[in-house]
């Protein structure tokens, strides 16, 4: 990587120089560059108006960059090590999306973990591709679905030598990762294109320090959610592309079709701004934030009632091959209160947001705009609550409802596309789901569409019903599931 050349930021300069323009606007956004007002003005400074704009003359075309966008997407590439880069402005669900659909026909095989985003399972649907799916095991003391294997990895690969595509979550939304090295070269040597979500590991590109990259690793496409883990806006990612396995034109053509022709300049800004900033400074920030960390970790575990996981457990007792150490999951014990109980309160009593609860664990992030005062509010607030909610005697009660995941019946676009019928949650049981249903966060669906309702999935469901979680679903109705018509379904093998 050429450290001079990384000084640049051709986006933002094209960007900033329209601005000094002081341009007579006649195009969209209607706001026309903060000529109104309204109540957002109470919130931000009216500049986030100003700033605003779309695609004029001088800021280049996303769908077909040929100015500062092309640059800003080449800089990022080679900061990467990838052969080019598309910038995203709908987060890393458009790159998985633009992945399948590059990469992938109808009918097509894709090896993939069952535990993967609800973005994936879209694009199951959207390319009609056929899931292979490995099984990850659970970690039944914390709940957290593990790393899958090499072992298991290579199994898949050598069960379905007419797989296309493997498809690998690296790392996993609480940071363990796999031996990927091992796994693509594997994989390609047996003609397998290799598709990694790297969505919450773009931090790994600016740190020798954090495990390895799906681009070091050799890689043909990941994405990356910038906005994660790297300092830019909400909804900016980046699609990293090395190799000529998946067609260019195909990228490019399933990039025009999910991306918006009016994308947000601010977000683009916001991408070329946080490449340079990683690059320079990415990686003293990024040590700073492990340092925290593992501070973080040494105190909680002082406090009754907390315990703290990181690199040694994953690697030692969750089969992860390496782990990021930015994040610390803590488990909860003899607390009279769930996870999703102290989510809220951490909230609404001491305006902490930690990023994401289940029954008995919780995670934290660590990030390069961590400050050691959040970590010393973290404690205070952790030592107050054990105080009010420990007890030494509590036993709690059996949480551990599922030991897999829905057995397959369709793939899941033949499900998206069937018959409709609508039953209680309590009814669903052997009936093929028409929909996908997840906890948010993380957003890994309970079940998807084309997977049969079991009794423990039915459990589930109702367990985070009545712990409020927050559950996402395609049928709006809270006590109510979408299932397929089977008396209305003229179901063929053609289908398949």
């Amino acid at each position: 990587m050429n450290k001079k050349e990384q000084l640049q930021t051709p986006y933002l300069k094209a960007y900033e120089k329209y601005l000094k323009d002081h341009t007579s606007v006649f195009d969209v956004p209607g706001h026309h560059q903060g000529k109104i007002r309204t109540d957002f003005d109470k919130i931000f400074t009216h500049v986030v108006y100003k700033n605003d704009v779309n695609c004029p003359r001088g800021m280049d075309n996303i769908l077909h960059p040929t100015g500062p966008i092309k640059d800003a997407q080449n800089l990022f590439a080679k900061a990467c090590g990838a052969d080019y880069c598309k910038f995203l402005i709908n987060g890393s669900t458009s790159g998985n999306l633009i992945m399948f659909l590059s990469a992938l026909q109808a009918n097509d095989k894709v090896i993939l973990p069952r535990n993967v985003h609800k973005s994936v399972i879209n694009g199951l649907v959207l390319s009609g591709a056929v899931p292979i799916f490995i099984m990850p095991e659970l970690d039944k003391k914390t709940e957290i679905v593990n790393q899958i294997s090499f072992k298991d990895r290579k199994k898949a690969i050598d069960e379905n030598p007419d797989a296309k595509a493997i498809f690998i979550i690296n790392p996993t939304y609480f940071g363990a990762t796999c031996d990927l090295k091992k796994i693509v070269n594997y994989a390609h040597l047996n003609n397998k294109i290799v598709l990694v979500d790297e969505a919450h590991g773009s931090h790994f590109y600016f740190s020798n320090k954090l495990p390895v990259t799906a681009m070091q690793a050799g890689a043909d496409m990941s994405t990356l959610s910038i906005h994660k883990t790297g300092g830019s806006l909400t909804q900016s990612s980046v699609l990293l592309v090395k190799g000529k396995r998946v067609h260019k034109y195909d990228v490019i053509k399933s990039f025009n079709m999910l991306t918006t022709t009016s994308p947000s300049s601010i977000l683009l800004a916001s991408l070329d701004a946080a490449r340079k900033y990683l690059v320079f400074k990415g990686s003293a920030k990024i040590y700073g934030a492990i340092k925290l960390a593992r501070q973080a970790k040494d105190r909680i575990d002082q406090i009754p009632g907390f315990l703290a996981h990181t690199k040694d457990y994953f690697v030692n007792e969750c089969q992860a091959y390496d782990y990021d150490e930015t994040k610390l999951c803590v488990e909860i014990d003899k607390l009279n209160l769930s996870g999703f109980d102290l989510y809220k309160l951490l909230k609404d009593k001491y305006h902490i947001q930690i990023e994401l609860a289940e029954t008995y664990v919780f995670l934290l992030l660590f990030t390069i705009g961590s400050t050691q005062e959040d970590v010393d509010v973290l404690i205070s607030a952790l030592t107050e609550i054990s105080k009010e909610y420990y007890d030494p005697t509590l036993v709690y009660e059996d949480h551990h409802y599922s030991n897999g995941f829905p057995e397959m019946k369709v793939r899941p676009r033949v499900a998206y596309h069937a018959p409709l019928k609508v039953c209680k949650i309590k009814n669903a049981v052997g009936k093929i789901s028409k929909e996908m249903i997840m906890i948010y966060p993380p957003g890994i669906p309970v079940i998807i569409p084309g997977e049969v309702f079991t009794q423990e999935v039915v459990n589930e469901l109702l367990y985070y019903k009545n712990k409020k979680a927050n559950i996402l679903s395609d049928w709006p109705a809270s006590n109510e599931v979408s299932v397929i018509d089977e008396k209305k379904w003229k179901y063929t093998i053609s289908e398949d």
